[in-house]
């Protein structure tokens, strides 16, 4: 069985987002970038909040495919042992 993998590329996207916005925000306070600062910080935080979403939706799929599906699948072959099981010893229906 393999680990899942819980850093992704929207992770990264989601810490360069999240740099380059406190960047803007400080060049903000500087006021070096003036009104477009704030825009500019306010876009950072929906593009970092949206980056986020996808990388911890990504995060937890992945878990769930790396443990959760083989465990489906055991439980299939089993519940197939059990139907074969039946199927052997419960008397067939008058016809």
């Amino acid at each position: 069985m393999t680990k899942a993998r819980f850093w992704n590329v929207w992770w990264t996207l989601t810490v360069i987002s999240a740099a380059l916005t406190v960047g803007i925000a400080l060049l903000e306070a500087l006021g070096v970038l003036r009104d477009l600062g704030i825009v500019l910080s306010i876009v950072g935080l929906l593009v970092t909040m949206i980056f986020g979403l996808a990388a911890s939706t990504r995060s937890s799929l992945s878990e769930f495919r790396g443990d959760v599906v083989p465990r489906l699948d055991g439980m299939e072959a089993r519940l197939d042992r059990i139907i074969e099981l039946l199927d052997e010893r419960l008397p067939r229906p008058a016809a």
